[in-house]
This record gives structure tokens, sequence and C-alpha cells, in this order.
């Protein structure tokens, strides 16, 4: 593991049968770890996972990317070394939506010029108590 994973998903590799080993950080401490452990996987998140890196790790035969996209790994060389890339888009989709809501919420109410002005003791409640809001909106909603 190239980056932390929730428990239950390392957990969930280990009673898949897999040794797990956690080696956090990118760069050469990436590179340092693939060449001593010498992996046939690889489970990164945001870490990025270069050629130089897989150059150094011949048993390498797959990466997991924890998340949707491929940007923080080179897909080509990859590729040209037998190398299996993979993720999982649409796993984190219900964070993204809350969080995007959350925004939605925190623009519409000011809530962060709020927390600042507040921090430095001042209380403007008639600019703050303005809001749009969503009901009534044509804010984009889901249903599930």
């Amino acid at each position: 593991l190239a980056d932390p994973l929730a428990d239950c998903g390392t957990q969930a590799l280990v009673d898949a049968g897999l040794d797990v080993v956690p080696r956090y950080g990118g760069g050469d401490a990436l590179k340092e770890a693939l060449a001593e452990e010498q992996p046939h996987m690889l489970v990164v998140r945001s870490t990025k996972v270069t050629a130089k890196m897989m150059d150094t790790c011949p048993n390498l035969k797959l990466i997991l990317r924890a998340g949707a996209g491929f940007d923080n790994i080179d897909i080509a060389h990859a590729s040209n070394q037998g190398i299996f890339v993979c993720n999982c888009p649409g796993k984190n989709a219900a964070a993204v939506a809350e969080l995007a809501l959350g925004h939605m919420l925190a623009l519409d109410r000011r809530i962060v010029e709020n927390v600042v002005d507040a921090r430095q003791g001042l209380w403007n409640k008639g600019a703050y108590s303005k809001a749009a809001g969503l009901t009534g909106s044509n804010a984009p909603t889901t249903t599930t």
C-alpha cells in the first residue's frame, strides 16, 4: 500500500490471502519500497507512480488505483511493461455528492465569510441572514 486505506479495505485484502505491506510515501520512498519489497500488486490512491518506479520492480503485475481516474499513474509505461492498471470509479460518488451539496449550502449561506468575521469578533447578521436557499430552487438534486 502506497497510501493509507480504510481499515476495512486493508482487512479485505488480508482476508483475500494477500500479504499487505504498508509503505506510505511517494517519490523516492515509493521507489525504494518497490525495489525492496518487489510486490506483484501496488495499491495507490493519490501517490504518483512513474516509469522509473515501475522499472525498479520487475515483479509488478497490477497497479490498483483506489479511486477514479489514472492521472497519477504512467499508463503508457505500465502498458509497455505488461503491468495491468485498474481503478474503482464511482466508489466515492456519495461522498462527492455530499461534499458538493455542502459547498452549495456554504456558498449560499456565505459560511466561510461568516466564520472569518466571527473569529475577528464581528457579527454582520444583516449580510449573512440573506440567502436564496435551496427550497424551491432549481438546484440539482438526486434521488436514490
